[in-house]
């Protein structure tokens, strides 16, 4: 009888034994995965407002997600898991924020990239050289203007449309614009390597080959920012907390104030731009350099506005704007922006632009127009954020996520304009923005001056030569607008829309047979490059023949950046279909150079 039991009682333990090892193989490692999957799941259905406004198959794209949470063994793989999934939005305020897994250990935008002590501009996909770090063995050799052609031995455009994909396979993306100047300084793929060898086409249309090191002179990575700041007198005064301001002595002024905001749009900024606003107490004219502005606070966006209105400005749905502070500024302004600018302070130029208060130049803002809400794994491994409004702006009601805030006048990174102001890194916004200034400051029209240096930009060179007559015409502003010469300015847009155009022709032209250029890229900046052109009276007839040309090449460029996975990989299978239908272009022909080359 006790034998009996006995084996009774080890057939139990063995049956136990033997079900929690199925169990533990038929469930997930850990249920918390699937939970967290399921709160995802609901919450964004519930509240993103990506999904509608990006029209989105949330059940399409979250479903496949399931099978990785279940999967998942570990607690640094469930966040990436995480990461994943909410990338699918698209939207760049919507991510993980905390985590309670080593952030070492999760994947960075930043993984492999690095700068070489050189600046990009991008450009509709191009990327342009902006600036090079003082003392760089290749100052002489990179003209600023130049274009990038190719990363080792891969065309530059599929290299960054990599970056692109690995980034965005654990971060949303509203914008390209607001991504690729983020990485600007960080753009070049050196993975592990010290050194990388690039191809640039010069602004002469000539292609030459450089060894770019890992990192600038003194090992030192490029930070371009303090290069663009003006020289003052007295020097600038670094508010903390978030402002920089002086005054600018030019040739038609010595009270022109520059205001740099660095911080976020909280009460720290709020603060130190009341600070740095106050000592330019005097000021006949003002340079606001937004470029850069964090995020943060609607409220304080509102309120930092308020002290360029001596009486309350209508916003629209948001009520009134200003007065704010101890006195107000009701002359001339001049805000520069940029795609770096994003969330409230994007607000923040919405709220000086709808309400017509200041000329913008420069580029559009980074279209993150999605207002985020907190929230909290159940699990309690990380805390994200979702983007739950996608609010219009105050007075238009016009939707900027995707898309930015447009500048009143776009300056182009053409191979001229790129260096308009000189220094050691040129800075044609600030440049630009300056010619701006004088002329309001000299008494000219605002909505005129708004008009003639937004055709400018737009190739209307006739127009905005009508413009500076009328401004030389009127004897009073003539005499204040000292230094102002429109006929050179618009000379300066007339060659460097014609260069940019002939850049363009050998970027393409120089590749020979076997490396695809550009054609995706450059097939979506061709509608503004036209007009543009068309506007400044130049027969574009053959330029728009030779761009249609290369409609086949981006169709195949397009398909080829479908067909391959996340590692930009061709199966056997996408691979024979692709070159079935695109095998006669020169993608067609990269791709089986590439597949040559992998089968030595």
């Amino acid at each position: 009888m006790r034998m009996a039991l006995a084996r009774l009682r080890d057939f139990a333990i063995a049956a136990a034994l033997t079900a929690a090892v199925h169990s533990a193989v038929a469930a997930p490692a850990d249920r918390k995965y699937l939970d967290d999957y399921d709160f995802l799941v609901a919450t964004v259905r519930k509240d993103a407002a990506a999904i509608a406004c990006k029209k989105l198959d949330w059940d399409a794209l979250s479903k496949p997600f399931r099978a990785r949470f279940e999967k998942c063994a570990n607690d640094v793989d469930h966040v990436k898991n995480v990461m994943a999934l909410l990338a699918t939005l698209q939207d760049s305020h919507t991510g993980v924020l905390d985590t309670k897994v080593d952030a070492k250990q999760s994947p960075s935008k930043f993984d492999g990239l690095c700068g070489g002590g050189l600046w990009f501009g991008w450009e509709g996909g191009k990327f342009v050289l902006r600036g090079v770090m003082a003392g760089h063995g290749l100052a002489a050799s990179a003209p600023l203007g130049s274009v990038l052609t190719k990363v080792g031995d891969e065309p530059a455009w599929f290299a960054m449309a990599r970056e692109r994909r690995r980034i965005a396979a654990f971060q949303g993306i509203s914008t390209d614009a607001s991504l690729f100047s983020s990485l600007g300084n960080k753009l070049l793929p050196f993975g592990d390597a010290k050194q990388i060898a690039i191809e640039i086409v010069t602004p002469d249309g000539k292609p030459k080959r450089l060894d770019v090191p890992r990192w600038g002179p003194n090992g030192k990575a490029f930070y371009p920012g303090p290069d663009l700041l003006p020289e003052t007198k007295p020097p600038l005064t670094w508010v903390d907390g978030g402002a920089i301001s002086g005054f600018l002595e030019l040739p038609w002024s010595q009270k022109v104030g520059f205001l740099k905001i660095t911080g976020e749009m909280n009460a720290a900024t709020v603060k130190a731009f009341d600070a740095a606003f106050d000592a330019l107490k005097g000021m006949d004219a003002l340079l606001l350099d937004c470029r850069g502005m964090g995020g943060g606070d609607d409220g304080c966006a509102w309120t930092t506005c308020g002290r360029l209105f001596s009486k309350s400005a209508d916003n629209g749905s948001h009520g009134k704007l200003g007065p704010n502070g101890s006195w107000q500024f009701d002359g001339p302004v001049v805000m520069l922006q940029d795609a770096n600018e994003v969330s409230s302070a994007e607000t923040f130029t919405w709220a000086l632009s709808e309400t017509g208060r200041v000329v913008s130049v420069g580029r559009a803002t980074g279209g993150w127009g999605i207002i985020p809400k907190h929230y909290e794994l159940p699990s309690g491994l990380a805390a994200f954020r979702l983007g739950v409004n996608d609010r219009g702006t105050p007075i238009q009601g016009i939707h900027t996520e995707g898309v930015g805030w447009p500048a009143d006048v776009t300056v182009p990174y053409g191979p001229k304009l790129v260096e308009y102001g000189g220094g050691k890194t040129p800075d044609p916004v600030r440049a630009l923005g300056l010619d701006v200034l004088n002329v309001l400051h000299a008494g000219a029209s605002l909505g005129e001056t708004r008009a003639a240096f937004h055709a400018l930009a737009e190739g209307d060179v006739a127009a905005f030569k009508g413009f500076s007559k009328k401004v030389a015409g009127a004897a009073a502003v003539a005499a204040k607008a000292k230094g102002f010469d429109g006929e050179k300015l618009a000379k300066l847009f007339d060659v460097d829309l014609a260069l940019e155009l002939a850049l363009e022709v050998a970027a393409i032209d120089y590749a020979g047979d076997d490396l695809p250029p550009d054609a995706l890229g450059l097939t979506r900046r061709a509608p503004r490059l036209l007009a543009r052109a068309k506007a400044e009276g130049v027969k574009v007839g053959a330029l728009e023949t030779w761009f249609k040309k290369l409609a086949p090449e981006a169709a195949a460029q397009e398909a080829l950046l479908r067909a391959v996975d996340d590692s930009f990989q061709l199966s056997d299978d996408a691979k024979k279909a692709f070159l079935a239908k695109y095998g006669a272009t020169r993608t067609g022909k990269y791709v089986k150079s590439i597949e040559s080359k992998a089968a030595k």
